[in-house]
């Protein structure tokens, strides 16, 4: 054989295993990936078992409020039945007295069923601390004249009237739809700043 051949193959042939050696992962290479994929299935699990904790106390919520909205609803349809009831039997607001026992003149009453009556009802009721009343009213005011400027002190009052009452959790349902509806109204930041304290 050829001396000057088997020159280049010497050179060669140990530069192409040096090559290939370095193509090949050293088993400290393997060990150092199979930890960090480990650790990395870890975080995912946690990070799943977390989401599914989230996920499940979220739907606890959702479920609470949906029980707060049906008791709020019967309540409302309670509500209007003993009203109804009260006003068939003729249990009409007593008139005030004035010290001299006449009674006074009263300003003449906005046309049923228009906002400006239902709202005054409504105010009234809240003024006194007829809560329940007020909540029916204001209710009547939102279902009727959804467009009306007053809707959004409307689900205040409803909040607030609800507070009153101590359901709490009930007016936060009134407060959010506020803030939702209406973000940039001043009733939203009212309810805003008592949604902090309740």
């Amino acid at each position: 054989m050829n001396i000057t051949l088997l020159k280049p193959v010497s050179v060669i042939a140990p530069l192409i295993l040096l090559l290939l050696a370095g193509c090949y992962p050293k088993s400290d290479e393997i060990q150092e990936l199979y930890q960090r994929q480990t650790a990395l299935e870890a975080k995912i699990d946690k990070l799943t078992q977390e989401m599914e904790t989230g996920l499940s106390g979220i739907s606890r919520d959702i479920d609470q409020v949906e029980t707060n909205q049906q008791k709020l609803a019967q309540d409302v349809q309670a509500l209007e039945m003993k009203k109804a009831a009260a006003e068939k039997n003729g249990q009409a607001e007593p008139r005030k007295n004035t010290k001299n026992g006449k009674t006074p003149q009263t300003k003449q009453k906005p046309p049923a069923n228009t906002p400006e009556f239902i709202y005054s009802r409504a105010a009234a009721n809240y003024a006194d601390g007829q809560y329940e009343d007020a909540i029916l009213e204001y209710q009547k005011l939102i279902d009727t004249y959804p467009k009306d400027r007053r809707v959004p002190e409307a689900y205040l009052r409803q909040g607030l009237s609800l507070i009153n009452l101590g359901r709490k959790q009930e007016a936060k349902y009134f407060l959010n739809t506020l803030i939702d509806k209406y973000p940039n109204s001043s009733e939203a930041r009212t309810a805003r700043e008592k949604l902090k304290t309740i």
